[in-house]
């Protein structure tokens, strides 16, 4: 009887349904300007007219793409308000998320060029300025775990995301699949992010060919169409004053031509809204809620012809009843049992790696965080251009299918690094460097890496480096070095270690070394590393001041653990870092009166912790070394001087066999200087350094030690830190520092 009732219910209300026509709402692309789509819902929503299509290019793919899942106006706008939009656009994983190795390749090369060397050695470059790794995190956040449909009908309001196929130029309606991924395959503008490689087509913004979907509305059967255009439009001359007003005035020529032709589609019971953005711009998210209260302000301004779509109370609550029971039965939920994981599209990397690093075991529920957190791992394994996924039910079982797409202009990379140092009185430093890696040359993910740096300081290095097991526990590493560094010693009137150089009061010498070393290292977790090693060195010691200079020869084995979580090497606000290297060194000098080997401890150690509270933060730090090797000059020397250690003096000024220093520094975030695809804060800060360098173990101490301090104005760049400082140390010492790049971190 009540399946009866219930039939009989639905047949009666068919001609209700039949006598209205459907409703489609049609969203053009825009960027942040999007945002006026919602208050366009609002006021649909506030007089009763339904919506029975949508369709969307770009942000307004997004805005139908989540109304069609059921959100009301109110909890769209929620939820578009909630989202940092301007984290679509930062792809790279953060420092404290790499592992321990690629912390300090990034530290050393801060010029990530994204230059690649194809397997032919020839250039390449990427896709797009940014990979669209972001961004589809932020659109499977905001889709949660929805499975793949078979037709994007299925959803509580039909749906379509129109995007543009890049080899053919040609608009792709997206009518099935991942709702996230067509959302994502719709926003990625040419040029600036990744195109999706979907169902064998390359996949970018729909609107460069079809920003106003009308045509798509129409063809699923809408009977009025509400048009909501939030598109450029024509620069007047007076604008048009660079290249890149130019280009943009091609873009806005192109879309807009796209949007007439879909504007002449539209008839006389159609509506069309034309929302006033005037000074929005396609980056400005942070004027959303102007946009929305503009969406609002234009709808309203139409409701005349809005409102002969009106719904009757109750129908407007029987509409609303058959969405909101469509949104239930969607399963979409933050969390999703997994039956089976499986891997698709890689080829270098072996499998077990990519599960072990990507760490989510079937037979088991996993939060949406937990699966954008493996994702995470997997990424900054720093081999691959995207890492998404998608759930689908297949016979009965929640399978997870993590989706790889290896950098398509590898898999040789080059970065580059360049630093500058000037004291405004008698020194410039300056380094100018590249570094070439080569990955996955095994399935394990090994590298090859070969170096060079040119300038004050002198480097050639080559590098192999593999994992030994699936989950990078173990590695093996082997390097071989030829570097040249300048060093000056400081002599007290009467130390009979330097008696042989005469009456100087400074030794200037350059340190001309090759070396190789072959390193075993376990891996504690991704940002701490046990490493025993063994390295041999031979070279020259050569004394600037004077004639003559002193071969050196020196072996041994070393143990190394370091730990390093730090988010910012330069600016750090969270983590820390320390290090501890032990070696057992047999060293020989030979010239000058001296042919003697000496066995001695060598060691070093460095701890840094920041301790912040909003803007401000104070960095903690504590650096020793020393030998016990006991000759005239010490194979490996120690060095202090420039901003941040010992400030006042110039960069590695003082050199010894011991080094200490003890320092404090505070640090103001003035400025944030957000310009959405990169930041560049502004600091102010100051420093307190307490250290100092001796040539023997007994005049070590507190009391023999120097006082020094700086204020500084510092920018956090995207190629490097920026730093004008004044320092001042004991003995009269002072100093004015332009620095620029990595010759130092604190």
């Amino acid at each position: 009887m009540r399946l009866f009732i219930l039939l009989l219910t639905l047949m009666l209300s068919l001609p209700a349904l039949a006598e209205r026509p459907r409703v489609a709402l049609v969203l053009s692309g825009g960027g942040a300007k999007g945002a006026a789509h919602v208050g366009v819902l609002q006021v649909l929503e506030a007089h009763r007219i339904p919506v029975d299509i949508v369709t969307g290019t770009s942000m307004g793919a997004y805005i139908a793409g989540m109304y069609a899942l059921g959100l009301d106006a109110d909890e769209l706008e929620q939820q578009l308000l909630s989202l940092d939009w301007n984290q679509g656009y930062q792809d790279k994983v953060g420092r404290d998320e790499l592992s321990l190795r690629r912390k300090r390749q990034n530290d050393e090369f801060l010029l990530r060029t994204d230059i690649g060397l194809n397997e032919q050695w020839q250039l390449s470059l990427p896709g797009g300025f940014f990979q669209g790794q972001a961004l589809g995190a932020l659109l499977r956040r905001s889709t949660l775990t929805i499975p793949r449909l078979k037709n994007f009908d299925q959803l509580p309001i039909p749906y379509r995301a129109v995007a543009t196929d890049m080899e053919t130029m040609t608009p792709v309606v997206l009518n099935k699949g991942h709702l996230a991924t067509a959302m994502q395959a719709s926003m990625s503008v040419p040029g600036v992010l990744q195109p999706v490689d979907l169902n064998g087509k390359l996949l970018a913004d729909g609107g460069v060919v079809n920003n106003l979907p009308v045509d798509v509305a129409k063809d699923m059967g809408a009977g009025v169409v509400i048009a909501v255009d939030i598109g450029d439009a024509m620069l007047p001359r007076e604008s048009l004053d660079s290249a890149l007003a130019m280009v943009t005035q091609l873009t806005n020529y192109l879309t807009r031509a796209g949007t007439e032709r879909q504007k002449a589609l539209l008839t006389e019971d159609d509506v069309l809204l034309t929302p006033d953005i005037t000074g929005i711009g396609v980056g400005d998210f942070r004027l959303m809620p102007a946009a929305i209260a503009r969406g609002r302000a234009a709808a309203t301004a139409l409701l005349p012809e809005l409102l002969p779509l009106t719904l009757s109370e109750q129908d407007y609550i029987d509409y609303r009843n058959r969405k909101l029971d469509r949104r239930a039965r969607l399963q979409r939920s933050d969390v999703v049992f997994l039956d089976r994981v499986e891997v698709e599209g890689n080829a270098s990397l072996s499998e077990a790696v990519i599960r072990d690093a990507l760490g989510l075991q079937p037979g088991d529920f996993h939060q949406t965080e937990e699966l954008e957190q493996g994702v995470r791992r997997l990424y900054a394994l720093d081999a691959f251009e995207q890492v998404s996924y998608r759930i689908e039910e297949r016979d009965g079982e929640q399978v997870l299918t993590v989706q790889t797409t290896e950098k398509g202009w590898g898999p040789g990379f080059v970065d580059l690094k360049f630093a500058l140092e000037d004291d405004f009185s008698s020194r410039t430093s300056y380094e100018i460097g590249a570094q070439f890696r080569r990955t996955n040359i095994n399935m394990l993910g090994g590298e090859w890496l070969a170096e060079v740096t040119l300038g004050s300081n002198k480097l050639l290095a080559t590098e192999f480096y593999t994992p030994l097991d699936t989950d990078y526990d173990f590695f093996w590493k082997a390097r071989g070095e030829y570097e040249k560094r300048r060093r000056t010693f400081f002599i007290e009137p009467g130390d009979e270690t330097y008696e042989q150089f005469g009456r100087l009061t400074t030794l200037d010498f350059d340190y001309s070394t090759w070396s190789l070393l072959s390193e075993l290292g376990y891996n504690l977790n991704p940002w701490s590393e046990l490493a025993l090693g063994f390295q041999g060195l031979t070279g020259s010691i050569e004394a600037r001041n004077l004639d003559g200079g002193l071969d050196v020869f020196s072996a041994g084995p070393y143990l190394r653990v370091t730990h390093d979580t730090l988010d910012n090497v330069f600016f750090p606000t969270r983590g820390e870092s320390a290090g501890l290297t032990l070696g057992y060194y047999r060293n020989r000098l030979e010239g000058q009166g001296n042919n003697e080997n000496v066995t001695g401890l060598d060691y070093e150690l460095d701890w840094l912790r920041p301790w912040n509270a909003g803007r401000h933060t104070l960095i903690t730090k504590l650096t020793l070394g020393g030998s016990t090797a006991e000759q005239p000059l010490p194979v490996f020397a120690r060095s202090l001087g420039g901003l941040f250690n010992l400030s006042g003096y110039q960069s590695e000024q003082l050199s010894g066999r011991y080094s200490g220093l003890a320092g404090l520094l505070y640090h103001y975030r003035w400025l944030d200087n957000d310009f959405g695809a990169f930041r560049s804060p502004v600091y102010l800060g100051t420093s307190l350094e307490r250290g100092g360098v001796w040539n023997s173990g007994a005049d070590v101490g507190w009391d023999e030690s120097l006082t020094a301090g700086s204020i500084f104005v510092g920018v956090d760049t995207n190629w490097g830190p920026l730093y004008l400082a004044f320092g001042q140390a004991d003995g009269n010492k002072s100093s004015i520092y332009l620095y620029f790049g990595n010759l130092f971190s604190f």
